[in-house]
Order: C-alpha cells, then sequence, then structure tokens
C-alpha cells in the first residue's frame, strides 16, 4: 500500500499487498490518529491487526468498502474496531450491514452507508434500497448519507428518515445541491446534518434562512455545514458561526472558520468535497 500523509491522516492510494506495506499500515494505525484504507489493498489478517492497533491507541482505523471481503470478513474488523465506509452500489444488503453494525458497537465502530441510487425502490440498482430499507438501516444505528446532485431527495422524506436515525443514535447527512428548498430548517432541527454548498445559493442573499438553518441545527445533535468556492462578506461568515454553522472554504482565510472541528460522523470520509 502506498500512503499518502495529510494532516495526520494515512490513506491508501493504489494496491500493495506485501508484507512491507502491511507493516507500513501496523505504523500508520499506531502513530496517525486516523488511517483510511481501501479493503482490496491489503491482506484480510493484516486489516485486522492495523484495526486492533489504532484500537488500542484510542485512534480511528477506517476501511473503504470495494465489495472484495464477505460479510463475515467486515464483522471481525468490526469487532477489532474498524469504521466501515459502504455504499449502495457496493454492498446493498441491509441485513449484512445490520450485523456489522451490531458487531462494532461496544468498540465504538460506525458503519457509514452513502445511498447513491433513486429512492423508488423499483427504479434502484439493488432491490430494497428504498424508504423502508433506509429506515432499517438507521434503526440499526448504520450512518446514513444522501446528496441530490443526481437524484431528487424530497424533504419529507427525510425527515421520516431522520426520525429513525433519532430513535437509534444513528447520523443522517443529506448533502444539498442548488437553491435552498423549504423544510431544510425543520430537517436540521430534527437531528439531521445539513451540507450546502454555495454553487447554487447567494450566501449574503440567503443568510438569513442560512441562520435559521444552522440554529435549528444547533437545537438538536444536527447542524450546517456550508461548502464555500466563493468569496463570502467575513459579517455574514461571522453570523453563521455564532449561529453553530460549520464553515468549510476552499480559498484561504485569515481568520478560523470554525470554532471546533465537524465532528467525524457528520461527513462521509472527507469534508473537502460535495458528493
Amino acid at each position: 500500500m502506498a500512503d499518502t500523509l495529510t494532516n495526520g491522516k494515512a490513506s491508501g492510494e493504489s494496491s500493495g499487498r506485501s508484507p512491507a506495506h502491511g507493516f507500513l499500515l501496523l505504523e500508520a494505525a499506531a502513530s496517525l490518529p486516523e488511517t483510511t484504507v481501501r479493503d482490496d489493498q491489503q491482506e484480510f489478517a493484516w486489516l485486522l491487526d492495523a484495526a486492533r492497533v489504532a484500537r488500542r491507541g484510542g485512534r480511528r482505523f477506517r476501511l473503504v468498502d470495494s465489495g472484495r471481503l464477505d460479510a463475515f470478513s467486515l464483522e471481525w474488523l468490526a469487532g477489532a474496531g474498524a469504521d466501515l465506509y459502504t455504499a449502495d452500489d457496493v454492498r446493498p444488503d441491509v441485513a449484512a450491514l445490520t450485523r456489522v453494525r451490531r458487531a462494532g458497537r461496544s468498540h465504538g465502530a460506525i458503519v457509514a452507508f452513502f445511498h447513491y441510487g433513486p429512492l423508488d425502490a423499483e427504479n434502484a440498482a439493488a432491490p430494497g434500497l428504498g424508504r423502508e430499507a433506509l429506515a432499517e438501516l438507521l434503526g440499526s444505528g448504520v450512518d446514513v448519507h444522501l446528496s441530490n446532485r443526481k437524484s431528487a431527495r424530497p424533504v419529507e422524506f427525510l425527515l421520516g428518515l431522520a426520525l429513525s436515525a433519532r430513535t437509534a443514535s444513528a447520523e443522517l447527512v443529506y448533502y444539498h445541491h442548488g437553491p435552498l428548498m423549504p423544510g431544510l430548517e425543520d430537517l436540521a432541527e430534527s437531528g439531521a446534518w445539513v451540507h450546502v454548498g454555495d454553487e447554487g445559493v447567494d450566501i449574503e442573499a440567503e443568510a438569513g434562512r442560512m441562520r435559521d438553518i444552522a440554529r435549528a441545527g444547533r437545537r438538536s445533535r444536527g447542524g450546517l455545514v456550508l461548502h464555500m468556492e466563493k468569496h463570502a462578506p467575513s459579517a455574514v461568515l461571522v453570523e453563521l458561526r455564532r449561529e453553530g454553522a460549520f464553515l468549510l472554504s476552499a480559498q484561504p482565510s485569515s481568520e478560523p472558520l470554525m470554532d471546533k472541528p465537524l465532528p467525524q460522523r457528520a461527513y462521509y470520509l472527507d469534508t473537502t468535497f460535495m458528493p
């Protein structure tokens, strides 16, 4: 495995399943706050050992699911403390993911599931991944992430999922592209994390609504995450931060944009892009 070390993180960039790369993985797991590796980049035994090493040191070991490992192997890894990041186009198996979540719960391991497909189960890439399946995942403690980049995500649907998340201490994370739609305040107040990109939003003109979304999220366990590619007035950003918004900017800033780091379960793998 070729490792890239950035901001205290290790991420595998290419396949390398030799013993030498296995030892590099163990070294990263023992020293870095967070290690990320795809499951096809190392043999299972090395992955398992690295997960155990990271857990003993109070560090995160994040496994990106390519579909190579069977569900039983993932249960072992979760039981060793590995966080699993998967998606509907890789592992559309609700029962298996529920078991993986159960195996890792006592060790603080999470399962994050990204649903890319349409919400209509009959049209989904894998049968059964509609409203009931996503609610079942959330009800078992699996975090569910959705984006409207390719498929519509009606706010009424998301609000129903947020209720399932709240009752099971799971996280519902929604990435919104385009103009702000009605009901995002209610979604944040229900406990969901709402990510908004500025490519379709005038931050200054919509500052009032975004303050409302941030304030609603602050009253619950969710919140507003604003991804900024463009410049925005500093006074507006100060107000948003005061209301509890998390601000992520691609532009350099002389002022701190966040008072505290974005929680790990509030985003999928990386904060530098909007899925």
